[in-house]
């Protein structure tokens, strides 16, 4: 039966299945609040023997055991010295058998770690200590938000086990101390005054011998999956693995498998954990294959996908398929903007890839800047047509299709033409015909040569066939053409009228142009509509009202609004009819604002857009055309402007629109253009101050609903903070490249970092000029920067409260990367706080792990942080193998040796073998002398003793375990939790299946627990000698002595009334009602145990009395 041991304080069960030790350090410096990524991954399965032989040591030198933690209880009061919340895990064996160290050390331990490796090496030093950093990686986990289109965003990136483009440190180098037989004295060290490294190979250590074992297991698997015989081949694979798991080719065939018995994702995790012991590339192209061809479209597959590509290119940093792949990963991600650099990058090796090329116009066009594509296809257009043949190159109608979206995008009018014209001309195999540009208008490309084709006198009918003019250019580009025309102006409507004609907007029959293209009738119409061409518009909308999959909210208000134009009451009806049902639908009050707009009722236009607003719609009102702020709150801020107010608020950017014989223009007209275009910015500046704020008043109505725990108040208030906080995300001057850098301005980066124009942007009513603390801003749209950070911190918190882990993630990772909080210390340890209130409240241990151990990081050798750590660890439900991983165990072990070297007399380091390197390290002052002793420790601390002798016992390694606990013993020997921390040691290292000698260790165990007994009844507080006198059961019910444990089990339901009697003299007393005292009743817990003794032994009538009073609410 599993032990449980208790103690006082609120108790959470805690089940660990599994314990995967990353082997990478957690950066504690990054304020981006990032999850580390595991240095060698791992995935989920339910196949316990597919997990346990995929659980094998890292080739680095970790281990991944699988342990099953038991509970233990124990009543510590608030000013106990020592740690003792991690004493939730404490009893039960771990069942990690391969690690029995009864006659070992620490140091033989640690002498099995690589010394080449600085994470593991146990040679350490308080630099380690303060400076322990790891370098981010990209990662395909993330999505950007598409706001960074405008400069670098705040967005979460996780970090990775490697630095940007480094390579895989190689594995092994020199043996380290444990590695040699004659002990420390044998040890090879480097002779004073030597320089240089030793002797000895560069690079990876080589893989490992296979062992004869190894190859008779690998030809059985081998004969098992030519037999077809699937089971037999796991079971060999599996064996297989346990011996050498770097040869990959029995993860493959295993993989192979597992597939052919239909576990699609067990066999993709086995080849994605196994690959990571190879630096062959054909290894890692074959995960790339599988993970294609099997994987499914999720986040985890394209997070795998994203490694390999990593993988493959610190390989061979030329290796241009792979960059191709990880760039589709990015695009496929939606993570656009890695997707467009990684575009460009590949465009610098080959900027005529075609394939490269579309992808960075959907990314482009995404992120809402198709400008950022332009020149690639400029480049690419103008090489294809001086080198390439029509019929052989890669330009071809639909990359030209692109390429004048574009343009008519970015409302560049006469280059769409131009681009359409002279690229289709030579599309066609009439590039000489240069003599069209000179023409106004586009006969060139009428259906036949009559009446206008003829009159160019340069023409001849003779040279090229017909079909090479009007009637072979695309109709998706003639369409193109009608709305440059249209956009040029009203002196254009006609020639734009007439390219809309080929669509023959009134053909019925089967093969009409309306059923193969009907997505743009609707394109045609809607800009028909827009130039106030109401009539021509409906000839394009009216054939629509058959195609059911175009009959949206938005269609119908376009047609009501034609109606209404053009006075057709009866058809206006009707179409309102139809879209009636979709009020919930954005697009229905789209479309309604639009149509009040056309109707000039400006005052129902308005309502329906702040409604929109206030739900978070502000980009589809955009979008749609439509006004974002009425005209009397722009008055009211360039009143505001005017008076003198400071305003912080930057500009939004919009790419300026190059004229086509710009490099031509004077002086003058530039200045003019620049002059337009801020002008043009502070506008849209003013509008999205006022947008912002009214949004935030928005939010505060609605707090009080949102606090009363109205669910639709909080959907309408998160709504609008993913509004607002997109807003701030997208605030470049928050984010700078280099994160280091404190805020000083929104306008004054381009001049530190050297910036071009283009990249950062000054915001309305704020010059470049020298920086003063007083002149830099603390307000961000009128709003204080307290402000945000609270208003940050409450949005994470409601995330937490409703279970979405990811967004409350997000929004804590863009706060603590903010420079405007990352370097406040008052801030940033605010967001801390926040962050491991959330972890608390989402059960997530790996992030609640991180953030105390941020607090051990920056506030060291305080117990007050060593204690913490414990306590979060305690109060966490889920799976809490992160408490013992292998980046808080070298943590925690380096900061003892820390302190045991600081506080060793100077004359006694001499005695022992610490290297030069060591002793530099270690003699690192921070209070300006050089005594090694840089945090100017006076004693040791037991609580972070107690802390790694707690990692230690979870891990299973009991004989280390104790060690700590008794050095803590000797500072506190009359603490009742340490001495009972020592004899469940003692007991579990008796329970283990090899044990050298049972009885003394059990009996060491106990003489332990009486000790604890006695010093916990001492006081004869109830709710001690109950605590006491549980845990003493739970050790006779563990050991199989029910005749003990039964009579303590009683004695704790006897004192429930004396507990319930002490707690409610303590609420009396403290005169607020108790709500501070908290004390525990042992008797349900006690009663439990009694009941599966009577049940078990046969006595239900005594197991049901006892549920009947003890166990029934």
């Amino acid at each position: 039966m599993a032990n449980q041991f208790y103690h006082n304080e609120p108790h959470i069960n805690v089940q660990n299945n599994t314990a995967v030790y990353d082997d990478e350090e957690t950066d504690d410096e990054d304020w981006t609040l990032q999850r580390p990524a595991t240095a060698f991954p791992f995935f989920h399965t339910s196949d316990p023997a597919l997990r346990a032989a995929y659980s094998y040591g890292d080739p680095r030198g970790g281990s991944y055991p699988d342990p099953t933690m038991h509970q233990m209880r124990s009543s510590a009061p608030p000013d106990e010295t020592l740690t003792t919340g991690t004493l939730a895990g404490l009893a039960g064996d771990i069942g990690n058998e391969t690690e029995d160290f009864e006659d070992e050390g620490l140091d033989e331990l640690l002498g099995q770690i690589p010394a080449e490796d600085p994470e593991r090496d146990p040679d350490f030093g308080a630099s380690d200590l303060e400076d322990e950093e790891s370098a981010d990686d990209l990662s395909a986990g993330e999505t950007d938000s598409e706001d960074e289109a405008v400069g670098r965003q705040g967005s979460f990136k996780p970090n990775s086990t490697r630095g940007r483009g480094s390579r895989r440190r190689g594995r092994g180098g020199r043996a380290t101390r444990g590695q040699f037989e004659d002990g420390p004295e044998k040890r090879p060290r480097r002779r004073r005054g030597e320089i240089g490294r030793r002797k000895g190979k560069y690079g990876p250590r080589a893989h490992a011998e296979t062992t004869p074992k190894f190859k008779e297991l690998n030809g059985k698997l081998t004969e098992a999956f030519l037999e077809k015989d699937w089971d037999k081949g796991l079971e060999y694979g599996f064996e297989a693995i346990k011996e050498n798991p770097e040869v990959f080719s029995v993860h493959g065939t295993i993989a192979e498998i597992l597939i052919r018995k239909g576990r699609v994702e067990d066999a993709l995790g086995a080849l994605f954990v196994g690959v990571q012991a190879t630096r062959e590339a054909a290894a890692w192209r074959y995960v790339v294959e599988k993970l294609i061809e099997y994987g499914a479209d999720t986040k985890d597959t394209r997070q795998r996908l994203q490694e390999c590509y990593s993988e493959l290119i610190s390989m061979d940093p030329e290796d241009y398929a792979s960059r191709l792949g990880r760039m589709k990963n990015y695009h496929q991600a939606g993570q656009n903007i890695r997707a467009r650099n990684e575009c460009f990058n590949l465009l610098k090796r080959n900027p005529y890839d075609y394939e490269v090329l579309n992808h960075l116009s959907g990314c482009c066009f995404a992120l809402g800047q198709p400008e950022a594509a332009l020149p690639a296809y400029e480049t690419f257009v103008t090489h294809c047509m001086e080198n390439d043949l029509p019929e052989q190159s890669g330009l071809d109608w639909s990359f030209l299709d692109s390429y004048a979206d574009m343009l008519i995008q970015m409302q560049r009018w006469d280059d769409a033409i131009k681009i359409i014209t002279v690229a289709s001309r030579w599309l066609l195999g009439r590039s000489e015909e240069t003599f069209w540009d000179l023409e106004k208008d586009d006969r060139e490309w009428d259906a036949e040569n009559e009446p206008r084709r003829i009159e160019v006198p340069r023409f001849g009918a003779e040279n090229h066939d017909v079909g090479t003019y009007g009637q072979g250019l695309l109709v998706e580009l003639r369409a193109k053409l009608g709305f440059a025309r249209l956009g040029k102006g009203s002196d254009h409507v006609k020639e734009a009228l007439h390219h809309f004609e080929f669509l023959e907007p009134e053909d019925e029959a089967e093969d009409a142009y309306i059923n193969e293209y009907p997505d743009l009738f609707r394109e045609v119409g809607d800009a028909l509509r827009e130039a106030k061409l109401h009539q021509e518009a409906l000839r394009f909308y009216e054939p629509l009202k058959n195609k059911l999959e175009l009959m949206d909210s938005r269609f119908c208000f376009d047609l009501a609004i034609c109606y209404q134009a053009l006075g057709r009451d009866e058809d206006y009806k009707s179409s309102l009819q139809i879209f009636k049902r979709n009020a919930r639908d954005p697009q229905y009050h789209i479309g309604l604002a639009k149509l009040y707009q056309s109707q000039g009722r400006v005052a129902d236009m308005w309502h329906l857009i702040k409604q929109l607003r206030r739900v978070g719609k502000s980009k589809l009102v955009r979008d749609a055309g439509l006004p974002l702020v009425q005209p009397e709150e722009l008055d009211i801020q360039a009143t505001v402007q005017k008076t003198g107010e400071d305003v912080t608020s930057p500009a939004v950017y919009t790419p300026p629109q190059r004229d086509e014989d710009q490099e031509f223009s004077s002086a003058k007209r530039r200045y003019g253009e620049g002059r337009r275009l801020r002008k043009e910015r502070i506008e849209r500046d003013q509008q999205q101050d006022m947008i912002i704020n009214s949004l935030w008043q928005d939010m505060k109505i609605l707090d009080s609903a949102v606090d009363a725990c109205d669910p639709d108040a909080l959907a309408e208030w998160l709504g609008i903070a993913n509004e607002v906080f997109e807003d701030f995300q997208g605030q470049q001057s928050f984010f700078p490249r280099d994160r280091h850098l404190k805020f000083i301005g929104y306008g004054r980066w381009r001049k530190i970092l050297n910036l071009p124009d283009d990249e950062q942007f000054i915001p309305a009513g704020e010059e470049d000029g020298p920086t003063e603390d007083k002149d830099i801003p603390v307000h961000y749209r009128r709003i204080h920067f307290d402000e945000w950070l609270e208003w940050i911190l409450l949005l994470a918190m409601r995330y937490a409260k409703n279970s979405n882990r990811e967004s409350c993630w997000d929004v804590l990772n863009v706060a603590a990367s903010a420079n405007i909080f990352a370097h406040e210390q008052p801030r940033i340890l605010l967001i801390r706080n926040i962050s491991m209130t959330c972890a608390l409240i989402l059960q997530d241990n790996q992030r609640l792990v991180e953030e105390a151990r941020w607090f051990m990081k920056w506030y060291p050798y305080v117990t007050e942080t060593y204690r913490l750590f414990c306590a979060v660890n305690r109060f966490c439900r889920g799976d809490v193998s992160f408490f013992n991983s292998g980046p808080e165990q070298k943590f925690t072990l380096r900061a003892v040796k820390t302190m045991d070297f600081g506080l060793l007399p100077q004359e006694h380091r001499l005695n022992f073998l610490f290297t030069d390197g060591d002793r530099v390290k270690w003699s690192e002052p921070s209070s300006g002398r050089n005594n090694g002793n840089p945090h100017e420790l006076v004693e040791h601390d037991p609580a972070l003793l107690v802390l790694y002798g707690h990692m230690m016992f979870v891990a299973a390694t009991y004989t280390s375990a104790l060690t700590y606990y008794f050095r803590a013993y000797v500072l506190r020997p009359e603490d009742p939790i340490l001495n009972l921390c020592i004899a469940i040691s003692y007991v579990q290292m008796g329970f283990k299946r090899q044990t050298e000698n049972r009885q003394f260790q059990i009996q060491q165990g106990l003489s332990f627990l009486q000790r604890y007994y006695n010093l916990r009844t001492r006081d004869n507080v109830a709710m001690h000698v109950q605590e006491a006198e549980f845990n003493m059961a739970v050790m006779w019910h563990s050991l199989g002595l029910l005749h003990l444990a039964v009579p303590k089990y009683e004695r704790c339901l006897e004192l429930s009334g004396r507990v319930r009697q002490e707690q409610q003299d303590v609420r009396n007393d403290s005169g607020d009602g108790g709500e501070m005292a908290y004390i525990e009743d042992f008797a349900a817990d006690a009663a439990f145990g009694l009941q599966l003794i009577f049940s078990t032994g046969g006595d239900f009538r005594g197991a049901r009395k006892i549920t009947e009073k003890w166990l029934v609410l």
